[in-house]
């Protein structure tokens, strides 16, 4: 019940979402064989600094879609939860805040 717009939810995960993309360079970079990578959950509470340890391939999967986000489980979202095991969850964003995830997606072609 905060008074953050949907466009703002939008911009602060796709904020995390740019971190993990960092995070997922840096990894492959200096440890291509790792198991697990701590990412950060790509919640839409901008203080959340929680990490989420996931395989480099799940992360791959999840990144695949453009409006798909992965967060701790329980953590505040205004999307949709597509899946959720291991303490997290993925979430997809529908509506403009899919619109906003869609033009910030820092993997899109056409960017």
């Amino acid at each position: 019940m905060g008074s953050k717009s949907e466009e703002d939810h939008a911009a602060d995960e796709a904020a995390f979402r740019e971190a993990n993309e960092q995070i997922r360079q840096a990894q492959r970079e200096l440890k291509p064989d790792a198991e697990r990578v701590p990412f950060l959950c790509e919640c839409e509470e901008r203080s959340c600094r929680e990490p989420i340890l996931l395989p480099p391939a799940e992360y791959e999967l999840i990144r695949s879609e453009s409006t798909h986000f992965v967060i701790v489980s329980g953590h505040p979202t205004d999307g949709d939860v597509v899946s959720e095991r291991d303490g997290h969850a993925v979430v997809r964003k529908s509506g403009r805040g899919g619109d906003i995830a869609i033009e910030t997606d820092p993997r899109k072609e056409d960017a």
